[in-house]
């Protein structure tokens, strides 16, 4: 019974040895002083947005507002008659598209190729000139549309619309 005792009296001298301070069969080597980090200032913060460039959210896509932004001649060419022949490539249900480009836009399966185009909100008959692009996806897969042209048509951003597709 003086075995266990013994033993466990043995374990925790040695590892009490073991501490930062004082005598023991384990001493730690010498530390220097710990490191001093400072926050960097406001002004150097990186990488820094150029000042022409469009506001970026944390996750580096558009903000809201600069996704929407559009200059007085883009929402000029956006709404103008159209005056050449258009093909009809059908409808599709749009949501709003993520915020990664600025300007008028459809992103839909209903095209292969970007091309010039234009969408009529049904049944309202509202419209907007703008550039479609392809989306890999099936038909009938949906599309998204750009927040600026969902502005021009008068719908919110957070609605499902129907919109008839025009190519040029």
């Amino acid at each position: 019974m003086t075995r266990p005792l013994f033993f466990f009296i043995a374990a925790t001298l040695a590892l009490a040895g073991c501490g930062d301070s004082g005598p023991g069969l384990f001493k730690r080597a010498e530390r220097g002083p710990e490191p001093v980090v400072q926050a960097p200032a406001e002004t150097d913060v990186r990488p820094k947005q150029r000042p022409d460039a469009p506001a970026l959210n944390a996750g580096g896509a558009l903000t809201q507002e600069a996704a929407g932004a559009v200059s007085e001649t883009a929402l000029a060419e956006a709404t103008k008659p159209v005056e050449r022949p258009e093909q009809d490539k059908g409808t599709t249900v749009a949501s709003l598209g993520l915020l990664e480009r600025d300007g008028f836009w459809l992103r839909t399966p209903l095209v292969t190729s970007e091309a010039d185009g234009r969408v009529v909100l049904e049944p309202s008959g509202a419209s907007v000139n703008l550039r479609l692009l392809p989306s890999g996806g099936e038909s009938g897969s949906g599309s998204q549309l750009s927040i600026a042209a969902m502005q021009v048509l008068g719908v919110p951003i957070t609605d499902l619309v129907t919109v008839r597709v025009f190519i040029r």
